[in-house]
């Protein structure tokens, strides 16, 4: 029986393990928003908001929790986004 494991635990993972040469790509088509995630040699994390509605607005914060990343991924994207790791 193979078990189903959330996209939040798997990107909890993949964040924690994130090299800094790494990083983690989210986007939706609904909201008109990416965000791009990186871990700084300090076990820091950089987080880019990109708006692409007409004002292409760039935001940059700093985390170093991953549940303030999980708060912040659902308040700007809802249930509705992709992931993508590079």
């Amino acid at each position: 029986m193979s078990s189903i494991v959330p996209i939040s635990k798997k990107l909890s993972q993949k964040l924690l393990n994130l090299d800094i040469d790494e990083g983690v790509r989210i986007e939706s088509i609904k909201t008109r928003k990416k965000m791009y995630i990186n871990k700084r040699t300090s076990g820091c994390f950089v987080l880019e908001i990109i708006n692409k509605d007409s004002t292409d607005m760039s935001e940059i914060r700093f985390c170093s929790d991953i549940i303030d990343i999980h708060n912040l991924i659902d308040n700007i994207f809802g249930k509705e986004y992709s992931v993508t790791i590079y």
